[in-house]
């Protein structure tokens, strides 16, 4: 099938700096690519696992079209909490590529098991605040789009921001959005990481903004923090964004993270603040939990 990729178990990929790639196994497949584990087999990097994301949907040129976007953005991002890709190629001259660090872990296991401390929550946030701020400060801003915990990836106390296939330049003159809005409903869509920008954006009433990204990382911490996602099912992507009050948050900083996650929540974009207002507010929520830790247990991290 045209729209079908597959690297057999063994198989190498070569790359465009002449490093050769064995394939381990398959990670997955999302609408646009698959994505295999793999093995460096020669180069500087020899022996080290990666994560190789290969293009895979050609009856879709606008596809290409956004993959090559996201491979071109994130070689020039340099930023420690946003995903970094190593190698670049294209196979067989059909399904471009990119080598990308492996990061098994992600958000979305993390909020299954339920075991991390305060303190690794909120370095979480702040983390995820300081890559978004990075993206509203280029020239242009970037938009992400689909900020989700199965976009989120952990290691150790660290975490990156993964998966930029719908970035969106804000005042770029590029191809619109709408019609992959469109096509990624389903697996391919954040349905329940909605945001109001984005739904009004889908419905030509307002342009889109990286406040977009706050209110959806908003509701990425609402889950963090008390184990629910606030926002109400809903059966269509273009319907309003309800959410439900947010409860089950503890700890003595319950209210100060309730308030601040609140604010991420605002409905209209207009009175939501930007990404570094609230990298503000979560480094003090940080320095008052890893003073409080201290005082309790003599250290901030296990």
């Amino acid at each position: 099938m045209v729209d079908s990729f597959y690297l057999d178990v063994g198989q190498s990929i070569l790359s465009e700096t002449k490093v050769w790639y064995r394939n381990l196994q398959v990670l997955g497949a999302g609408g646009n690519a698959a994505t295999f584990l793999v093995v460096a087999t020669s180069g500087p990097n020899r022996g080290v696992p990666f994560a190789v994301k290969v293009f895979r949907r050609r009856s879709k040129p606008e596809r290409r079209k956004s993959f090559l976007a996201e491979m071109n953005f994130l070689e020039t991002c340099d930023h420690p909490s946003i995903m970094r890709i190593f190698d670049t190629g294209v196979y067989y001259d059909q399904h471009p590529f990119f080598v990308a660090e492996y990061l098994p872990n992600t958000l979305q296991k993390v909020l299954r098991t339920g075991e991390s401390s305060i303190v690794v929550k909120i370095s979480l946030a702040l983390q995820l605040l300081s890559a978004l701020t990075y993206l509203d400060q280029l020239k242009p801003p970037v938009v992400h789009r689909d900020i989700k915990p199965q976009n989120i990836f952990v290691k150790g106390r660290s975490c990156v921001l993964g998966d930029f296939g719908l970035i969106k330049h804000v005042d770029s003159g590029s191809v619109d959005g709408r019609e992959i809005f469109k096509e990624s409903l389903g697996v391919g869509m954040p349905f329940r990481y909605r945001t109001p920008d984005q739904v009004a954006y889908l419905n030509n009433e307002a342009p889109l903004t990286t406040k977009s990204d706050v209110f959806q990382l908003g509701l990425v911490l609402a889950e963090l923090f008390s184990g629910r996602n606030p926002q109400k099912p809903s059966p269509d992507f273009g319907d309003p964004i309800e959410l439900e009050p947010i409860k089950g948050i503890l700890g003595s900083l319950a209210d100060n993270i309730k308030d601040i996650i609140n604010r991420m929540l605002i409905v209209d974009p207009h009175s939501r603040d930007p990404a570094s207002r609230f990298l503000d507010l979560w480094e003090g929520v940080f320095r008052s939990t890893v003073d409080q830790a201290h005082a309790l247990e003599g250290r901030a991290f296990w």
